[in-house]
């Protein structure tokens, strides 16, 4: 009995020694609690103010651009096109001022103003002669002497001289009517000729005028008669400052006409004045067939401002006859134009 006891009070003992033993042998230093809060604490806040440094501020920074190779490439090239494109787009030229003398070194040249007779495409008889007048300015840098001339360059010729000399000087910029005589070729059909001025060694300027006119049917049995020389100019009592009429030509449509009767005739004065001026005049005829009878009208009078001018008037025959047809101005001068000669043949 004493033995069972013995043995369970070391039964009972026994998980207490081992319990005891088990403790000694993991026991660690009882810790503080509040130490260990500490420390804790203390990492924690270290750590927040680490991340916090490596935290970017929130203030707001412009970013630097990213360097695109291409894009930046692209951008200098296109920059040196538009400095290329720059360099070489041309600057506008100052409008250049005309010179008075464009061509040549000689300064001569003539600059055509207006016909003073025969407009372009004026109906000539055949064989009829008649005188081309031109106003042509100086508008070169050298004087016209009377030296230099109107000399005949291509084209129809038309009768004329070859050269017509000036009758007077002309400084630069002043202005001068030149005449050629000519005939009427016989054929029908138009005809041009050209002329230019020429210098005193002979060059011919660079710029030509011309004369084109219309001739009509061709002449059967020519009638000339000479040309009635104009009266020489006397002022009237009108008051005019000398003569305004500076050319006076008549013209005829046909020359000779063959045909059934009554036919008309048109006769043309061309008038050319300068300054204006209140004219009277009037047709004047005179008949080559002995017996041939024709009416004319009677005087007219009629203002003009300064140009030139033409004056047709139709004249109706009813039998054969041929004769002459001219204009006389009786004021304020007294000057007639030449005779503009015609032949009818009436046939059945």
């Amino acid at each position: 009995m004493k033995k069972v006891v013995i043995m369970l009070f070391i039964l009972l003992l026994a998980p207490s020694l081992l319990i005891g033993c088990g403790a000694k042998a993991t026991a660690s230093p009882t810790a503080n609690p509040d130490l260990i809060r500490t420390a804790a604490n203390q990492t924690a806040d270290a750590r927040l103010t680490e991340i916090f440094a490596s935290t970017p501020s929130a203030t707001p920074v412009t970013p630097s651009p990213t360097f695109d190779a291409t894009q930046t490439m692209a951008a200098q090239t296109a920059s040196a096109q538009l400095t290329q494109a720059a360099s070489l787009t041309p600057t506008p030229p100052e409008t250049a001022t005309p010179t008075l003398n464009p061509g040549g070194n000689s300064g001569d040249l003539a600059i055509f103003v207006a016909d003073v007779t025969i407009p372009d495409g004026t109906v000539i008889a055949p064989g009829a002669s008649f005188t081309k007048t031109w106003k042509l300015q100086n508008g070169g840098t050298t004087t016209w002497t009377t030296s230099y001339s109107l000399a005949f360059a291509s084209g129809e010729q038309m009768g004329g001289d070859a050269s017509v000399a000036l009758k007077q000087s002309v400084a630069p910029g002043a202005q001068i009517d030149v005449s050629v005589n000519l005939v009427a070729p016989n054929n029908p059909g138009s005809y041009q000729g050209y002329w230019k001025m020429k210098n005193a060694t002979g060059q011919f300027f660079d710029y030509s005028v011309y004369v084109l006119i219309t001739v009509g049917n061709p002449v059967t049995t020519p009638v000339r008669t000479s040309e009635t020389p104009a009266v020489t100019p006397t002022p009237t009592s009108t008051g005019e400052p000398g003569n305004p009429i500076t050319s006076l030509t008549m013209l005829v449509d046909q020359g000779s006409y063959e045909g059934t009767c009554p036919h008309t005739f048109t006769f043309t004065a061309m008038l050319s004045l300068n300054q204006s001026a209140t004219l009277t005049y009037q047709l004047k005829g005179e008949a080559v067939t002995p017996g041939f009878e024709f009416d004319l009208p009677g005087p007219q009078t009629r203002s003009f401002d300064a140009g030139t001018y033409s004056i047709p008037s139709e004249l109706t025959f009813t039998s054969s006859g041929s004769g002459s047809i001219w204009l006389h101005v009786t004021s304020p001068v007294d000057i007639s134009s030449n005779h503009a000669s015609f032949e009818l043949s009436c046939t059945p």
